[in-house]
This record gives structure tokens, sequence and C-alpha cells, in this order.
């Protein structure tokens, strides 16, 4: 009695089972990507971050030498490139990769009135970039122009060598001591930049910028550059780059 309370009023006809429709090949990859399409998208995406990363941790070629250069302005990219490319020359194949490669690494500080906010944040990112490379011990050899190390002020005492090769004390303020100027160095007094387009830079350019900088080495007693023995090998290496910028002894047969 229920069951016929239940159907009152349906037509018997539509009761009878549905005949099942054969779907064509192309039908059924059409119903099979649209319940499934989601999903494809999604490993689709996750392979691609995969393959981006393996890409760039087998492909990424490691610095034999980091070196800093630090400015009150941004340095353009092609001037750090050049640079390189200059103690690339001086350098030798640490990793023994078969490459030679140095990275010069920019720090912006010492800019009093930064016209932006954007400038502002700059200079504090270079600061906590700055802190961090010192704990990693990678820029042993700094490039530096006076307003943005005189910036730095008491902080820089006791990080540096003096220019006769023995550590500057902490506390020590005598900084003049700690730097020599860049046409002290035979090696880089040949260095002729080229800029962005590949074309020589006037010595103007070159008098304004590459000839203000100076150069000065980080001291490792009573770091922590001391307490690790590939640390202090690497020191010892930078040590001899920086003797050989200052002779001028090449190992590279592209020196000029």
């Amino acid at each position: 009695m229920p069951r016929d309370f239940l159907l009152r009023g349906v037509d018997a006809e539509s009761l009878k089972p549905r005949e099942t429709v054969e779907l064509t090949q192309e039908e059924k990859r059409k119903n099979w990507w649209y319940y499934h399409r989601g999903h494809v998208i999604m490993v689709a995406m996750l392979a691609a971050v995969i393959f981006s990363i393996l890409f760039s941790v087998f492909t990424k070629v490691n610095p034999d030498y980091t070196v800093g250069v630090v400015c009150s302005y941004d340095v353009p990219d092609h001037s750090l490139r050049e640079l390189e490319r200059c103690l690339t020359q001086y350098a030798d194949d640490r990793n023994g990769d078969g490459k030679v490669v140095v990275s010069a690494v920019s720090f912006i500080f010492g800019n009093p009135n930064p016209s932006s906010y954007e400038q502002l944040q700059m200079q504090q990112a270079s600061m906590t970039r700055f802190m961090v490379d010192f704990a990693d011990n990678a820029s042993m050899i700094f490039f530096h122009e006076e307003q943005a190390f005189d910036s730095m002020g008491e902080e820089m005492s006791g990080l540096f060598l003096y220019n006769d090769g023995t550590p500057q004390p902490e506390g020590a303020l005598d900084f003049e001591n700690v730097m020599r100027p860049w046409g002290d160095f035979r090696g880089l007094d040949q260095f002729v930049p080229v800029s962005e387009n590949e074309e020589e830079v006037p010595s103007s350019a070159y008098d304004t910028f590459f000839r203000l900088l100076r150069v000065s080495v980080r001291s490792a007693e009573g770091s922590s550059i001391e307490k690790d023995e590939k640390d202090m090998a690497y020191y010892q290496d930078c040590l001899a780059l920086y003797q050989r910028l200052l002779t001028g002894e090449a190992l590279s047969a592209d020196a000029e």
C-alpha cells in the first residue's frame, strides 16, 4: 500500500531502466578531462616547481670567491659584472668544477637622506645581508667608498686587517690604516671597464666610481673564521688573491 501511494501519478514507462548509451572514444576523453582536469593541472604545476628546483640545484654555479662592494648608492649590475671579470683573472678554481668564478655582492649604506621609502628599505635590507655575509664568512675582501664606510662608524672597528697584515684591535678607530686605495693595486689599475652595451666607459665615469673605491680585508683573529678549518682555508686563499691583485700577478692568460 505505501509503495502504491509513492508511485501514484508516476508513468509506468518512466519506471523502466534507462538504456546504456555507448560513448565514443572522443566523448570518453572529453568526459574524463571534464572530471579530472583540476587534478591534471595541479600535478603539472607541482612537476614544474620540482623541475625548476632541481634545475637550479644542478645548474647553479658556486663562486670560488665572493667579494663585497659597499657603497652609498646602488651599483649597476653591469659594473659588478665587470669587476667580477677583472678579479677572475687573479683567482683560482678553488672548488674544482673547472670554472673560475668570482661573485661581487653589493651593499648599500650611508645615504643619510633616502629619497623614497624604497631606498630606505633597500638600505635596511643591505644591513641584514651584510650581517648574514659576515656570519657566513662569505666575503673576505671588501671594496668600499668613503661615505658608505664612514656611515658604519665604530661598528667596523676590529673587523679588518691593518695594511701590514696585523689585525686591528677592537675599539681602534684608525680606519685609514685598514684600507688601500684602488690605485695601489696593479691588478685593478689595469682594469678597463665597459658599459652595459659593451662600449668602453669614459675615463671620467671610471674615475668617479672605480678609482674612488678602497679595499680592505677581514681579520680572522677572534672571529668564527679561525674556528672552522674550511673557512680558514678559504680565508688564506682570499689573502693570496688580495696579494696577487696588489702585485698584478694574474693567473689567467686573459689578464691585461
